[in-house]
């Protein structure tokens, strides 16, 4: 189970830069304010507003950041934003994200990394056997 008021991040396992980078915010997380799940294990979650992300949402189209509080759920670059908020030094995204053309520009990035992940991930090296991140 999740810790009050954790944000589960759904990332794609079988993608080299999502899991790199899962494994990235896992060690800047010192406060376990996120609980990393791969979308292809969202469906049998026993947390319901994950379990039902994984049934209802397209998850390998992008990020999905589900509240573990309210049920919400953020993608893409609001996704992003929202896992940016609670890392330390998170009051800086929080006040970027307030921000209209900032969240476009998110957005507008973070779509283009999405759309050419596997891609990147080969030119970075990071593809290859699919590990677990640690939780």
């Amino acid at each position: 189970m999740t810790a009050s008021g954790a944000l589960v991040v759904l990332y794609d396992r079988d993608c080299g830069l999502c899991t790199a980078t899962a494994r990235a915010l896992r060690r800047w997380d010192r406060h376990d304010r996120l609980e990393l799940l791969p979308l292809q294990d969202a469906a049998a979650s026993a947390l319901p507003s994950v379990a039902i992300a994984g049934r209802g949402l397209p998850l390998t189209a992008a990020l999905h950041v589900v509240d573990a509080g309210t049920g919400s759920v953020r993608a893409g670059g609001d996704g992003a934003l929202a896992i940016a908020a609670v890392l330390p030094g998170g009051w800086v995204a929080r006040a970027l994200g307030a921000v209209p053309p900032f969240r476009w520009v998110v957005g507008v990035g973070y779509g283009l990394v999405a759309r050419h992940r596997h891609r990147i991930g080969r030119w970075l090296r990071l593809e290859g056997p699919v590990c677990e991140v640690a939780r």
